[in-house]
C-alpha cells in the first residue's frame, strides 16, 4: 500500500478483496481500495487519478487560442479549461462573447453571428404563457418572425399568451428572461413539466398554483425596471442603461393580451 502512495489507517484484514481504509500521501484524502485492486494496477486514490487524467487531457493554451481564432474569436483573457467560459471578441461583428472551447470545437461560434437558433440581433420579446390543461405557466423569449418566432409554435400545443414585452434586439430579452428564471430558481421553483410533456422549453415552466400568470407577469415587469435602472420622464419614458449593459439601445413595450390578438405598435425607449 505504501508503495502505491497510501498509508493504511487500520490493520490489514487478511482478505485481499476487502476495502482497506488508507490516506493518500499525495493529496491527503482518505480512500479505501482493496489490496487486490492495488496489486492488479488499478491505482489507489481516485482523486489523484482524476487529476492526472485531467492534466493529460488539458489543451495547450497556444493550441486552444488557435482554435478560437480559427472560429473568428480573439481571446481577451488567458485560457483556463475547455469547459470554462472564455471571454473573446468576435473578429466579424466586434461583439464580446464567452463561449467554452468545447462548444467551439463542436461547431459553435459567435452567438451574434449565428445563422441558426435564437437571433440575438433581431427584434425579440419576452412572453408569459399559460396552459390550462397542464395547469402550468411559462416564461420565454422569442422573435416576431422567422426562426425567432416561438409564441405561435407554443399556441399550437395549447398554450395561451398572457402578456409579452417587445425589444429591439434579443440581447435584452435574453437578459430579462435569465434574471426572471434565476429569481424563481432561488425561490425554490423548479421546472414543472418534463421533456416528454413539452420537448422544447419545459425547463422554463412552473406550477400555476404556485406561480400564477399575473405573478409571473409582474415579476417580468419588475425585472425590466430593475435591470433598466434610473427612469427619466423625457420623450415618453426614457430609462437609462446601467454601465454593465454592454449592448446597443433597445425599445420595449408591454402589451396585455387583447381580444383581437394584434401586436401593439407603440414602443418606449428602454435601457
Amino acid at each position: 500500500m505504501r508503495a502505491a502512495g497510501l498509508e493504511p489507517l487500520e490493520p490489514y484484514s487478511s482478505r485481499r478483496q476487502q476495502a482497506w481504509r488508507c490516506r493518500c500521501t499525495g493529496c491527503g484524502r482518505e480512500t479505501a481500495p482493496s489490496l487486490n485492486g492495488i496489486l492488479s494496477g488499478q491505482g489507489g486514490c481516485r482523486h489523484c487519478a482524476d487529476v492526472r487524467a485531467a492534466e493529460a487531457r488539458k489543451t495547450d493554451p497556444a493550441v486552444a487560442a488557435a482554435d478560437m481564432r480559427a472560429a473568428g474569436l480573439e481571446p481577451l483573457e488567458p485560457y483556463a479549461t475547455s469547459m470554462t467560459p472564455w471571454r473573446c471578441r468576435c473578429t466579424t461583428c466586434g461583439s464580446e462573447v464567452s463561449p467554452t472551447l468545447m462548444k467551439i470545437r463542436t461547431g459553435g461560434g459567435c452567438r451574434f453571428c449565428a445563422s441558426h437558433g435564437f437571433d440575438l440581433t433581431a427584434p425579440a420579446r419576452v412572453y408569459v404563457m399559460q396552459h390550462h390543461e397542464h395547469n402550468a405557466v411559462k416564461v420565454g423569449i422569442g422573435g416576431t418572425a422567422g426562426r425567432n418566432e416561438r409564441v405561435n409554435h407554443h399556441r399550437r400545443s395549447g398554450w395561451a399568451l398572457t402578456q409579452d414585452w417587445h425589444f429591439s434586439t434579443g440581447v435584452e430579452a435574453h437578459a430579462v428572461e435569465q434574471a426572471v428564471l434565476q429569481h424563481l430558481r432561488e425561490a425554490g421553483h423548479g421546472p414543472y413539466l418534463n421533456r416528454d410533456t413539452m420537448p422544447n422549453g419545459w425547463t422554463e415552466t412552473f406550477d400555476a398554483d404556485l406561480v400564477t400568470p399575473d405573478v409571473l407577469a409582474a415579476l417580468v415587469e419588475t425585472t425590466i425596471e430593475r435591470l433598466a435602472g434610473t427612469q427619466t420622464p423625457t420623450a415618453g419614458r426614457t430609462i437609462l442603461r446601467p454601465e454593465r449593459w454592454n449592448v446597443r439601445s433597445v425599445t420595449a413595450v408591454s402589451r396585455r393580451r387583447a381580444a383581437t390578438g394584434e401586436t401593439g405598435r407603440d414602443q418606449l425607449p428602454l435601457f
